[in-house]
């Protein structure tokens, strides 16, 4: 198994994207990448805190579910300890045992399975701009009003959940998870790509990303 990862600040003064890839032994494997929410305190802080919660969770057999509380009680008493109102994170994450991988995800952050070079599953942002699609064309206007709100994500409140999905891969599969800052200023296709090719070249081009940009690349 091959992992690649990379985190860059783009534009922003602060990175608030975290990245967890860590092995859980008997061909298990955490791969993650939290994205603290910009216009909440202490977004480095959340996205930390969330990463390192799930971590903690599933190294010690615990479900989804019960990783997912995990994390949520945690950021709450991290809001508790800084005495501020709002705090939260997006989620992107893959639990692989051996070939067989639960997909989990709150928020605009991706996950994304390639097969024979195809997009293969790919997750559904929980974002106005997404239920807007499901119904109507989206305005120019209505992308740079809600381009940045998501509907869902981990800020320490009692319905905070994730969605999961369980994909059996296969021995080539490649996964990319990654905040959206990433695939918003940089098409996958060319960034997958460039990683198959050991031409990964996006470092170079940081200033020309708005936000804060992260991915692991996991290929089987």
């Amino acid at each position: 198994m091959k992992v690649f990862k990379y985190s860059n600040i783009g534009s922003r003064e602060q990175n608030q994207d975290y990245l967890v890839s860590t092995e859980l032994g008997q061909e298990r494997s955490l791969h993650l990448v939290a994205d603290g929410m910009g216009g909440y305190a202490f977004g480095d802080v959340a996205a930390r805190v969330v990463g390192d919660s799930f971590a903690y969770g599933l190294s010690r057999d615990m479900s989804i579910e019960e990783s997912t509380r995990i994390a949520s009680n945690n950021l709450l008493k991290e809001r508790q300890n800084l005495s501020v109102l709002k705090m939260g994170s997006t989620v992107a994450g893959v639990f692989l045992c051996g070939l067989e991988a639960t997909i989990f995800w709150a928020g605009d952050s991706r996950v994304y399975v390639f097969r024979n070079n195809e997009v293969y599953f790919q997750t559904e942002d929980h974002s106005i701009l997404n239920e807007l699609s499901h119904k109507r064309i989206i305005s120019f206007k209505e992308r740079e009003r809600y381009g940045h709100i998501v509907t869902r994500s981990i800020m320490g409140n009692e319905d905070d959940k994730v969605d999961q999905h369980k994909i059996s891969l296969q021995t080539g599969d490649e996964i990319l998870i990654c905040s959206d800052g990433l695939y918003k200023d940089c098409p996958v296709d060319y960034l997958i790509e460039s990683i198959r090719k050991d031409q990964f070249d996006i470092d170079k081009q940081n200033d020309g990303f708005t936000d804060n940009h992260s991915l692991i690349y996991v290929s089987l």
